[in-house]
């Protein structure tokens, strides 16, 4: 699961585990930790920013020290002004212009929940993404 990106609603902003991606990380000042569903707690190293395609890039990007999963914020996204749109089996993001910047399909991933996984390489044919069943 190192190379699929999750689309989580109840995140607060964008997150992952692997330092390796960021274009831009700086260090953080403060000690600030990310408490994750199981209720334990990864200390968040630095804030930078991860292209994942020609149309999208991460920015204010937490590298979490332990984090398993590679966590896109709908939240921030509606922040920085893409428009998130569900719909039966997919969700849509779109830049101000209304342009399809990607689309995830829902998908189950050995979870006892559904979760919307996002797959860049289905969109762009490269970039980082691979369909995980």
């Amino acid at each position: 699961m190192e190379d699929v990106w999750i689309m989580d609603s109840g995140c607060s902003r964008h997150m992952t585990g692997h330092r390796k991606w960021f274009s831009s990380l700086n260090p953080v000042s403060t000690k600030e930790y990310i408490t994750f569903g199981d209720n334990g707690q990864g200390k968040v190293m630095g804030v930078g920013s991860v292209s994942l395609s020609a149309k999208l890039s991460l920015r204010e990007l937490a590298f979490v020290r332990n984090l398993g999963f590679n966590l896109v914020s709908v939240s921030q996204l509606l922040d920085e002004g893409f428009e998130v749109r569900f719909k039966k089996g997919a969700c849509c993001v779109l830049d101000a212009e209304e342009t399809l910047v990607f689309r995830v399909d829902l998908t189950s991933v050995s979870a006892p929940r559904a979760v919307w996984l996002l797959v860049l390489l289905l969109i762009y044919g490269s970039g980082i993404g691979d369909l995980v069943t």
